[in-house]
């Protein structure tokens, strides 16, 4: 089953709250004053994802996603990143940064589907995007 993928509302707190600290969490949740932007998954009326992303310059910088420690968790982290990827390239990234190479192998080979692609040097993990056409 899908996500209801939506933008973060104060009223989505506390549940964010509950799931950051029971989550998979990948990369580092950001201070309030980073300004990132939250974006949420449902499944039903709960919140089971949550992925965290700026954007500066042409750069697309995902900090964190937490998701709910059920089966096909891999799926959720996928359907977020896609989701916060066609927000970000419709707002001129060029590529994105996961900031984290998660320690799980198959998730990697997930992202790796996407056009992810490690660098171990930096820890971080780049999806390079299509040019946008300005036809």
């Amino acid at each position: 089953m899908a996500l209801h993928i939506r933008d973060f509302r104060q009223s989505d707190a506390a549940e964010l709250t509950q799931l950051s600290e029971s989550a998979h969490v990948l990369g580092a949740l950001p201070s309030p004053e980073a300004g990132a932007r939250i974006l949420i998954g449902l499944r039903g009326h709960r919140l089971t994802g949550a992925i965290w992303f700026t954007l500066k310059g042409q750069t697309g910088i995902i900090s964190c996603i937490a998701v709910a420690q059920a089966n096909g968790w891999h799926s959720d982290v996928q359907e977020l990143i896609v989701e916060a990827s066609l927000w970000l390239s419709s707002r001129g990234a060029a590529h994105i940064d996961l900031m984290t190479i998660p320690g799980d192998e198959a998730l990697i080979a997930s992202l790796m589907e996407l056009n992810f692609r490690t660098d171990e040097r930096t820890g971080v993990m780049r999806r390079l995007l299509p040019a946008q056409s300005a036809a």
